[in-house]
């Protein structure tokens, strides 16, 4: 992304230039696309809380016992 020195309203009419390129390219996602992106989002909640969970419990069993 090249912006140059030409103020506040030339940086944001090329950032809106650069904006309406890629929705021109980008395509709507079909359900198959959709789960896949669904699976994975859940499945890393999952991880990060099974850790958190399990950090949790080793802090506690640390300072209680």
């Amino acid at each position: 992304m090249s912006r140059t020195n030409g103020g506040p309203l030339k940086a944001l009419s090329s950032t809106l230039k650069e904006w309406k390129l890629v929705l021109q390219r980008v395509r709507k996602p079909d359900m198959g696309d959709y789960r896949q992106a669904a699976k994975v989002v859940w499945l890393a909640i999952l991880l990060v809380g099974a850790i958190a969970y399990v950090i949790h419990l080793v802090a506690v069993m640390l300072l209680m016992g």
